[in-house]
């Protein structure tokens, strides 16, 4: 089954994942405090990666081992710093906000990308992410782009945009990672986070903002563990490495949208045009993005017909 293993198929899947993530985390406002959920989530994942992985440990440590800086980076920017960001965020802004932000990410993704490795981005490309980062507007908006007009930053905004940086700089860092499988590099990058995370965590204990999770908190950990923590990352690294960075990142625009139509199954919210036609725009978007090539020899051969 070839779509197993196509990236774009993959990087869909992931998008949902994500879209579980941002669910999980509204919903865990109340129910589980925001670092909490960043160490436990990384300490079950890094025990299931343990145990799947075992025999390959020792093996990719001796590759490592010479990228220790790399892994430390990586594990810290896209996982413990990202996760802490992004919870932290859920807790401080609503929901069209959160959203809005996370939408700017393959902008992030392809400034960073330009930057530090010299990818380039021609007028094409950059109309593909044009368009869909109008159609997360018009999600986020629920149709109305001038509520957007309205909208005032605040710290769970800032935070957010802080939180896409961190995570854009560890999709790019991506296309420097060693030959070695995806798997075995999420276990480490797990190892990192979990570790990362403990400072924040006694930080929310001795500040008072700790709270156990009762039955609900213990599903929406189950949830953030499994999809977003375990199987996005995993399709993602993948994705990324057939594919690279900035094409890659474009399919986090669809996270917004996947995220409403969750909204609709679990929350009894209803499915309106907007998010049909948001949902046509952001295919339309990446078609352009992954097509540039075809494009550009179509545009060029009918400029020399017209001559």
């Amino acid at each position: 089954m070839k779509f197993l293993t196509n990236p774009h198929f993959l990087l869909t899947l992931t998008s949902i994942f994500w879209a579980f993530n941002t669910v999980a985390g509204r919903a865990a406002v109340g129910e589980v405090s925001p670092l909490l959920i960043v160490s436990v989530r990384w300490f079950f994942v890094s025990i299931i990666l343990s145990i799947l992985c075992k025999n390959q440990l020792k093996k990719i440590w001796k590759i490592l081992n010479n990228r220790v800086k790399w892994l430390i980076f990586m594990g810290l920017f896209g996982f413990t710093g990202f996760n802490s960001a992004y919870y932290i965020a859920a807790h401080n802004t609503i929901a069209i906000n959160l959203g809005l932000v996370q939408g700017t990410m393959p902008a992030f993704i392809i400034i960073i990308a330009w930057i530090w490795l010299k990818d380039k981005i021609n007028l094409t490309q950059f109309l593909g992410v044009l368009i869909t980062f109008v159609a997360v507007l018009l999600v986020v908006s629920a149709g109305n782009l001038s509520l957007l007009l309205n909208l005032e930053l605040n710290n769970g905004d800032i935070i957010m945009i802080f939180a896409c940086s961190l995570y854009a700089v560890y999709a790019v860092g991506l296309r420097k990672k060693p030959k070695i499988g995806a798997l075995p590099l999420l276990t480490f990058f797990a190892y990192v986070a979990f570790l990362g995370s403990i400072p924040g965590l006694i930080f929310e204990i001795f500040s008072n903002q700790f709270i156990l999770p009762g039955y609900k908190g213990c599903i929406i950990l189950g949830v953030i563990i499994i999809f977003p923590s375990f199987l996005a990352q995993i399709f993602f690294m993948k994705g990324v490495e057939k594919i690279g960075p900035s094409r890659s990142g474009l399919y986090t625009n669809l996270v917004p949208v996947f995220s409403s139509i969750l909204a609709v199954l679990f929350l009894g919210e209803n499915f309106k045009f907007y998010h049909f036609l948001s949902l046509t725009m952001i295919f339309a978007g990446i078609y352009l993005f992954e097509n540039k090539n075809k494009i550009n020899s179509l545009l060029i051969k009918s400029k020399l017909n017209d001559n």
